[in-house]
């Protein structure tokens, strides 16, 4: 009789310890599995391999809008020799933007013209001197 109440017993611990799943211990949760030394030299020569093509990339991009640029300023010179017209658009030369990375191409922009009236002279008539003693008239 001992023998079968110790088995039910020992069944039932087994049935229990299935149905609820065990909790893993603290330490256990927090550590991660270390990575190895091969591993991570794969990791640094991969990454090396990437930023060495993106800047490789970026320097032949910029390169061809350094030409695009040339090509078209010198066709808007020439241009404005022939006719004697200042240029109305410009060429802006491709370029990357500074915080998104991303590369915007090369496109004409109209030139912002400011006229000055009267030759350059302020509009705003300049204040009357003050009178150095209150007391006499000017």
């Amino acid at each position: 009789m001992l023998k079968t109440t110790a088995k039910v017993l020992f069944g039932a611990l087994i049935a229990i310890g299935l149905l609820i799943p065990a909790a893993p211990d603290q330490a256990e949760a927090r550590s991660k599995k270390k990575v190895g030394f091969f591993t991570r030299v794969k990791r640094a020569v991969k990454h090396k391999a990437k930023m060495t093509v993106k800047k490789t990339r970026r320097a032949v991009v910029k390169a061809g809008c350094n030409i695009s640029n040339g090509i078209h300023d010198s066709a808007t010179k020439a241009k404005s020799a022939i006719t004697g017209k200042k240029a109305k658009r410009v060429w802006v030369k491709g370029h990357y933007k500074t915080h998104n990375k991303k590369h915007t191409k090369g496109h004409f922009a109209r030139v912002k013209r400011h006229h000055k009236p009267n030759g350059g002279a302020s509009q705003t008539p300049a204040p009357a001197p003050m009178p150095s003693d209150p007391a006499m008239p000017m």
